[in-house]
């Protein structure tokens, strides 16, 4: 199987798990950084880049809030399809990884 298609069946579980979050925290418990304290760690302020507002974007998004979203971060217009595209690829390349067929010659 082609490497970048192993990258994208093991970079699936973690565009799963930022998706799930977006639709179970609101906005305001995502910039509160909920998700983080949910697993024991302390948010870390954002310096100011080019992600900043990209997880409460996300979560607009999954609520529906499209204009919202694209308040917090415009990059949420290529990236929230971009990581239901991973989630969704994960299940379907699976099998490829752990059952690769023989190439005929």
């Amino acid at each position: 199987m082609h490497p970048r298609a192993s990258s994208l069946a093991a970079l699936a579980p973690l565009a799963a798990a930022a998706l799930v979050a977006s639709f179970v925290f609101s906005v305001e418990a995502m910039a509160a950084g909920a998700p983080w304290r949910l697993v024991g760690l302390e948010p870390v302020p954002c310096p100011g880049c080019l992600l900043c507002g990209l997880s409460r974007a996300f979560t607009a998004a999954s609520h529906g809030e499209l204009e919202r979203a694209l308040a917090f971060n415009p990059l949420v217009a290529l990236a929230y399809p971009a990581f239901w595209a991973t989630a969704l690829a994960g299940p379907l390349l699976a099998p490829r990884l752990l059952c690769p067929r023989e190439r005929a010659s």
